[in-house]
């Protein structure tokens, strides 16, 4: 029975793949490329590869799409809460290909853990994915972002450095779920993500955000098609660092840990 990982570049798959080494004989590990991570992720990546995977880890992308860029572009918009065909196209999709040449006998991994949404603690620790035709497996299901942690110390393995630099989530940057208070830590530390966004809302034509992402009255984005107003990226820049009502958790403290997991030394 072939075993394979998912990985991420996160607290959560890092710890997923210690627990591999510990509890599995041998496995496989996957790494899908949205073509949106932070630049420091892919350096992150490239380091748990050299040091607990010997160098095998296995990317894969989408077949269909150069990355997230290219798939706004060609669905004419950004991905949304509502439409969040990001996941289908970069990450659910490439694996359902990676996977189906070698069914029946594969067991996938992921590092999924309950208290993460409440979703996500109505979730089985294994049951039979549909989506890819095979057993899926959830180890650290009752695990706390705590538990994750202590397992890399244990190993002396590093987190992803963003973890430390404030960010609560390290996967696509932003990602388009991204709440304010994450886009205000993006805003102060990573300005080039802002770049990336501007361009690609010159590119696509439409915002990246969704209308109701700010008041209507701070927006300056108007739809001739549908009449309606919409926030460009830099209508949220300037509402999230100058609406007064909105500072008070824009500027931290010098001497407190930026960390949201406490994982300052």
């Amino acid at each position: 029975m072939k075993k394979i990982i998912s990985y991420s570049g996160g607290k959560d798959s890092t710890a997923l793949l210690l627990w591999g080494k510990e509890n599995l004989d041998e496995f496989d590990t996957v790494f899908c490329d949205t073509g949106w991570e932070h630049p420091i992720t892919y350096k992150y990546i490239e380091y748990i590869n050299k040091t607990l995977l010997n160098g095998r880890l296995i990317t894969i992308k989408s077949s269909k799409y150069k990355g997230f860029e290219d798939l706004c572009i060609k669905k004419k918009r950004v991905a949304s809460a509502k439409a969040r065909f990001c996941t289908e196209h970069l990450k659910l999709n490439p694996m359902k290909e990676f996977v189906k040449p070698l069914l029946p006998d594969i067991e996938m991994y992921v590092g999924v853990r309950a208290d993460e949404s409440f979703a996500r603690s109505r979730l089985p620790e294994r049951a039979f994915a549909d989506l890819y035709g095979c057993d899926m497996v959830r180890p650290l299901l009752k695990w706390t972002a705590k538990d994750c942690f202590n397992l890399m110390d244990k190993y002396n393995i590093e987190p992803n450095p963003l973890y430390k630099m404030g960010m609560m989530r390290v996967g696509c940057m932003p990602c388009v779920m991204v709440n304010h208070k994450e886009l205000k830590s993006i805003i102060r530390k990573f300005p080039e993500i802002i770049e990336n966004i501007k361009n690609l809302e010159k590119k696509i034509g439409r915002s990246f955000f969704p209308q109701n992402y700010m008041p209507q009255r701070f927006q300056s984005g108007f739809d001739k098609k549908s009449g309606k107003k919409f926030p460009t990226i830099n209508d949220v820049v300037k509402y999230l660092k100058d609406n007064p009502n909105q500072t008070e958790m824009f500027y931290e403290e010098p001497h407190k840990c930026m960390s949201y997991y406490s994982i300052c030394e």
